[in-house]
């Protein structure tokens, strides 16, 4: 009935005995962090915001060049604020943050869209009544 309990114990003794735990600060370098996201999202998309109003409203350049420059600063304001701010706290997951703040901002557009959408519809079919 009894167990032997010896088998998870190193062969140089019972105190060099890893546990899971030893390893979350090495882990804890390599994972994207929410607040970085967050913040990366929010200058991509005030740049991309500020990028369209300056060459549209302010400069009077047609459409096509403004989405191109609205774009442009919207991937730079994304890019260089993910990468300034995980190289201000240390974070080693630049990339990652940078990947999670565009998969943020591709997940609210698409949200945005279908609520539009779902607007549009409601507003057509309470039109047509």
């Amino acid at each position: 009935m009894a167990q032997n309990f010896s088998a998870r114990n190193s062969p140089q003794g019972p105190d060099d005995f890893v546990l899971p735990d030893d390893y979350a600060p090495e882990l804890e370098e390599t994972r994207p962090s929410l607040p970085i996201i967050l913040i990366s999202s929010a200058c991509g998309i005030a740049g991309g915001v500020v990028g369209l109003y300056v060459t549209y409203a302010g400069l009077g350049l047609p459409v096509p060049a403004s989405v191109f420059v609205a774009v442009l600063g919207l991937s730079l304001g994304l890019g260089a604020s993910g990468a300034g701010l995980s190289a201000l706290t240390g974070s080693r997951a630049a990339v990652a943050n940078i990947v999670f703040s565009c998969g943020l901002i591709l997940a609210s557009f698409l949200f945005l869209g279908l609520c539009m959408l779902l607007g549009a519809v409601g507003a057509t079919l309470l039109l047509t009544r």
